[in-house]
């Protein structure tokens, strides 16, 4: 085990995510205006992003098993140089005006990002000392926020003066320097018996589930569920729709409430790496409750358009108040359960709280795509606090209940 946090290999895995988000971040934004501008509808930019998230919920799972019987920065580096390919392939020859290709290549993006993700989280716990796990998180965190909080801002550059073409070539750069660095990585890996069959892979993910049911935290992985098709759908297809379309305003401007977001996973990040073991996930419910009531702060800001620019300031300190208050919330979570994961489920495990926690984002995204066309804005936030709050409250009852919460501290 390594002695300190900040050994080469969780450094160089650092800066490989760095670069893969970066390029990620970038072209998933871009891309999502792309398909806005293409279709001018509500509906089917909700379709499409819901259809793009599919792949995550079938997907990780099957990420969580390749984890664990596969050398993760194996897996790292030949995920990332397919993703360079396609990228490249996009740019060269998808964007002749229809809405199928830049929505393949989200789908194409999210599988992906299925297999890729529960092998560097379950990489963490192998690279740092158990004592630092809380601040390797934090840190893993801050960097996915802050590619998220420039990839926007470029994001919404590049696009704005000069379209898809030039996002395609920085983004499939990332990529493949991305992949370049994985090659030097070294995980520490044990591979599992039975490697390679379908039977084997089977009884992985029905350990997994069983270990899952046996924490008592299934309920409370519901909870998070639902705030999922409340909030961060409504985040997804609500905040672009109320800026480019509602208010009128420019993609650079919708950049800014993107980098918004990004900045306050920065902040939640933070908070979560100062404080540490002070912070209680028992209590952890407190976090949720500021961010659901991220909605009834948009309510006014779309309700009364009048002056454009006011409403839009609005929504940017949501969306930061929003994502502070969710960064931190989802930090805590995911240290608790790489502390008490054992080693060998660390990926399954993962893969399991992914696919749970994010399999109603693309229901809420449909759900939304259809109301913001039928219905007058204001009305989707104003949904989305109706079951946020009551969700919040059931979290709070699930993570006091001494019995289903065995570990007090984070």
């Amino acid at each position: 085990m390594n002695k300190t946090l900040f050994s080469r290999d969780f450094t160089l895995m650092l800066l490989g995510q760095i670069v893969s988000l970066l390029g990620n971040a970038l072209l998933r934004f871009a891309l999502s205006l792309y398909v806005l501008d293409l279709t001018g509808s509500a509906a089917v930019f909700g379709g499409v992003l819901a259809a793009a998230m599919v792949p995550t919920i079938l997907l990780s799972p099957v990420g969580g098993v390749l984890a664990d019987r596969v050398p993760r920065q194996r897996i790292m580096y030949v995920l990332d140089f397919l993703t360079a390919i396609a990228v490249w392939n996009f740019g060269m020859f998808g964007r002749g005006g229809s809405t199928l290709p830049p929505a393949l290549l989200l789908f194409s993006l999210s599988a992906i990002q299925a297999c890729y993700q529960p092998s560097v989280l379950s990489a963490v716990p192998l690279l740092v000392p158990g004592a630092e796990l809380t601040r390797a998180n934090a840190l893993v965190t801050q960097v996915a926020a802050l590619s998220s909080l420039l990839g926007p801002v470029l994001g919404g550059a590049l696009y704005g003066f000069w379209g898809m073409g030039p996002i395609c070539l920085v983004s499939g750069g990332c990529f493949l320097a991305s992949a370049v660095m994985e090659c030097f990585l070294r995980i520490p890996f044990a591979p599992a018996p039975g490697k390679g069959r379908i039977m084997t892979a089977w009884g992985d993910l029905r350990e997994a589930g069983r270990f899952l049911s046996r924490s008592g935290l299934l309920p409370l992985l519901g909870v998070v569920a639902g705030i999922n098709l409340a909030l961060s759908a409504l985040y997804m297809v609500g905040l672009p729709y109320f800026v480019k379309i509602t208010l009128a305003l420019s993609s650079q401007l919708y950049s800014l409430v993107e980098a918004a977001m990004g900045f306050g996973s920065i902040l939640g990040a933070v908070l979560a790496g100062i404080l540490g073991s002070r912070l209680s996930f028992s209590r952890s419910w407190r976090h949720l409750l500021l961010a659901a009531l991220s909605p009834a702060v948009m309510i006014p800001a779309v309700a009364v358009t009048a002056f454009p620019l006011g409403s839009y300031l609005i929504l940017l300190l949501s969306a930061l108040m929003g994502m502070t208050c969710a960064g931190v919330f989802s930090i805590l979570a995911q240290t608790y359960f790489q502390t008490v994961t054992p080693a060998s489920l660390l990926g399954k495990v993962g893969s399991f709280v992914t696919a749970i926690a994010t399999c109603a984002i693309p229901l809420g995204q449909g759900i939304y795509g259809l109301l913001l066309d039928r219905l007058p804005p204001y009305v989707s936030p104003a949904l989305a606090l109706a079951i946020c709050l009551p969700l919040t409250a059931l979290a709070k009852k699930v993570l006091e209940r001494p019995q289903k919460n065995p570990l007090e501290k984070v």
